[in-house]
C-alpha cells in the first residue's frame, strides 16, 4: 500500500485549523473593540466626571465660603451706627477676626476715607480713599478680586518677596436717613481657597496626580502650581466654561502634555454675585485612563489565552475531519498504483461515508467505461483519419480560390476590396491602394469599419455584420449599392459597388469593386453596410 497521505501546508487539515485561529483572533479582536466602545467608553466618562464633580465641588465651596464672609460683612456694616465708637467697633472687629482667621484685616473709615477703627490698631489714621474697596463700596460694588497688598503684608509680616493675596469685601454705613457716614472694608486672605481646595481635591486624590487651578475672568492663574501661578492661561477648557457650567475635555496645555480636564464656573450664591471664578481640575490622559488601558490589555490577554484554546481544539478536531478524507486519498493512490481496492463506507461520519459510496461507484463506473473508451478510441482514430485528409482537401481548395482572387485582383484597374465574414480586409488592390490612401500592408487583417467606414456608420456596418454572422443571410449582397467611404486623409467620397459573397472550404468571403461616384456628401445614404 502507499503510503498514508499527511497533512501538507495546503491541506483541509491545515486550512480547517487556519480557519478556527484566524476565527478566533477576529473574536478576539471584535470582542476588543466592542469593550473599548461599551465598557471602556463608559469608563472614560467616569473618569472625565469625577474630574467634574470635583471641579463643580471646589467652585461651589468658593461660592458658598465667599457667600459666607459676603454676608458677614455686610451684617456688620448694618450694626455699625452712624457715628460709631472707635473703640468699640476695634474691639468688634477683633472678635469678628477672631471667628474667622483668615480675615487679614478688617477696618471702618470715615466718609473722606480715613481709618478710624481696624483690627489690631493697623493703618488706623491712614488716608485708603485711593483704594479700590473703598471707591467701589460707594458704587454698591462690594467684592474685590484677588490682588496683592504690599503695604498690609508688610504689617502683618508677611515676607516681602512673597506678599499676601486678598479678595476684599467693603460695604458702605448709612444713616438713617440713607447718607454714607463711611466705609467697612475687609481684607480675606486667599490662604481660605487653599483650604477648600485641599479639603475636596486632595482626599478624593489618593495615589494620582490631580491638580487643581482657580483661574480669574482674565484667564490668569489665582491658584495652581507655582510655575504657573499669576500666568494668563487660554485653553479650550476655559471657553467651555462660558458654555456650560461643568463638564470635562481632553486637551494639550502649554507644557506639551495631554490632560483629561474638568471645568466648572463660578456662579454666585444668593445675594453674593460670584466675581466669574473658573476652576480647572487636571490630571495627564495616561494616567487618568489608566484603568481602562489596564482593561483593554486584561482583556486581550484573555482574547490570547481563548485563541490559543480554540486554535488548538482547531488542530485537534482538523484532525478528526481529514482522517476519512486520508483514507480515500489512500484508496485514489492504491488505484493509481493499479491495486483492487474500495473505500470504506463504515466507521466514519455520514458525508465521508456517502463520499466512500460515490467513490467506489464512480471507480466501478470507471472499469466499465475503460471497455467502451477502448472500442470508440479505434472508430475515433479512423474517423479523424478522414477528416483529415478531407481538410487537406479543403485547405488545398481555399489556397488555390485565394491564388485566382489575388491574382484577378491585382490585375484589375478598378479599386478591388475583400474580407471575410467577420469583415475583416483580406484582399486590396494597387486600385483601391490609390483610392482610398491605405497600403495594402496597412490593412489586411484590419476591420473594414475601422478602415474605411465613417464614424456616423459603424454601428450599421457592425450591425449588419452581426446579422449574418447570427443568421447566416446578408441581403446586402448581389444588389448595386451607393456606400460613402472615408479616405485615409478623412475626406469623403460616395462609391457604387456589387457586394459578392463566396463559400471556399466552408469560410465565407465578401467582396467587390468599387466605382467612384461624384462627391456629393448631402445625398441620402444608400442601404448596405457602411452606407446608413
Amino acid at each position: 500500500m502507499p503510503t498514508r497521505l499527511t497533512l501538507s501546508r495546503n491541506s483541509l487539515g491545515t486550512l480547517l485549523a487556519l480557519s478556527f485561529t484566524l476565527i478566533s483572533v477576529a473574536l478576539t479582536v471584535l470582542l476588543t473593540a466592542y469593550s473599548d466602545r461599551a465598557a471602556s467608553t463608559s469608563i472614560r466618562e467616569n473618569i472625565g466626571n469625577n474630574l467634574a464633580g470635583l471641579a463643580y465641588q471646589t467652585s461651589n465651596r468658593l461660592d458658598r465660603s465667599m457667600f459666607d464672609r459676603y454676608r458677614e460683612v455686610r451684617l456688620m456694616a448694618g450694626r455699625l451706627t452712624a457715628a460709631p465708637a472707635p473703640l468699640a467697633v476695634r474691639t468688634e472687629l477683633d472678635s469678628l477676626q477672631a471667628s474667622y482667621p483668615r480675615y487679614a484685616w478688617i477696618g471702618v473709615t470715615d466718609p473722606n476715607g480715613r481709618v478710624i477703627a481696624a483690627t489690631g490698631g493697623l493703618l488706623e489714621g491712614e488716608d485708603v480713599s485711593q483704594r479700590p474697596w473703598f471707591s467701589n463700596a460707594l458704587r454698591d460694588i462690594h467684592v474685590g478680586d484677588v490682588h496683592d497688598a504690599l503695604l498690609l503684608s508688610r504689617l502683618l509680616g508677611a515676607s516681602p518677596t512673597e506678599p499676601l493675596r486678598f479678595v476684599d469685601l467693603a460695604f458702605p454705613l448709612r444713616d438713617a436717613n440713607g447718607q454714607i457716614t463711611g466705609v467697612l472694608g475687609a481684607h480675606l486672605s486667599w490662604e481660605w481657597a487653599s483650604d477648600i481646595q485641599q479639603s475636596i481635591v486632595l482626599p478624593g486624590r489618593g495615589e494620582r496626580t490631580v491638580e487643581p487651578f482657580i483661574v480669574a475672568s482674565t484667564g490668569r492663574v489665582l491658584l495652581g502650581p507655582p510655575d504657573l501661578l499669576n500666568s494668563t492661561l487660554s485653553l479650550p477648557s476655559l471657553e467651555a466654561t462660558t458654555r456650560s457650567t461643568s463638564g470635562y475635555t481632553r486637551e494639550t496645555w502649554p507644557d506639551g502634555q495631554t490632560y483629561l480636564v474638568g471645568y466648572s464656573r463660578d456662579e454666585g450664591f444668593d445675594a453674593y454675585p460670584g466675581l466669574g471664578w473658573r476652576v480647572l481640575v487636571r490630571q495627564p490622559a495616561d494616567e487618568a485612563f489608566g484603568p481602562v488601558n489596564r482593561l483593554h490589555q486584561r482583556l486581550l490577554l484573555v482574547g490570547a489565552g481563548l485563541a490559543a484554546v480554540f486554535s488548538l481544539l482547531g488542530w485537534l478536531l482538523a484532525q478528526r475531519i481529514t482522517r476519512p478524507l486520508n483514507d480515500l486519498a489512500d484508496v485514489a493512490r492504491g488505484i493509481e498504483a493499479g491495486y483492487a481496492v474500495r473505500a470504506r463506507t463504515e466507521g466514519v461520519y455520514a458525508e465521508s461515508a456517502t463520499l466512500g459510496r460515490a467513490f467506489n461507484s464512480l471507480i466501478e463506473q470507471l472499469h466499465r467505461n475503460e471497455a467502451e473508451m477502448r472500442q470508440l478510441n479505434a472508430s475515433l482514430e479512423r474517423r479523424v483519419a478522414e477528416r483529415t485528409a478531407e481538410y487537406g482537401d479543403t485547405i488545398a481548395r481555399l489556397h488555390a480560390s485565394e491564388a485566382q482572387l489575388q491574382a484577378l485582383a491585382s490585375m484589375a484597374r478598378d479599386p478591388y476590396v475583400a474580407t471575410d465574414g467577420e469583415g475583416r480586409i483580406t484582399e486590396w488592390n494597387a486600385a483601391a491602394e490609390r483610392l482610398l490612401g491605405w497600403a495594402k500592408a496597412d490593412v489586411l487583417g484590419e476591420l473594414l469599419a475601422d478602415c474605411i467606414v465613417p464614424g456616423r456608420y459603424q454601428d450599421a456596418f457592425i450591425q449588419a455584420v452581426a446579422a449574418f454572422l447570427t443568421t447566416g443571410q446578408a441581403d446586402f449582397t448581389d444588389r448595386l449599392i451607393k456606400p460613402v467611404l472615408v479616405r485615409r486623409d478623412g475626406t469623403e467620397i460616395r462609391v457604387s459597388t456589387t457586394i459578392r459573397m463566396v463559400h471556399v472550404g466552408g469560410l465565407c468571403f465578401f467582396s467587390g469593386f468599387l466605382h467612384p461616384l461624384e462627391d456629393s456628401p448631402d445625398l441620402p445614404p444608400s442601404s448596405g453596410p457602411g452606407s446608413a
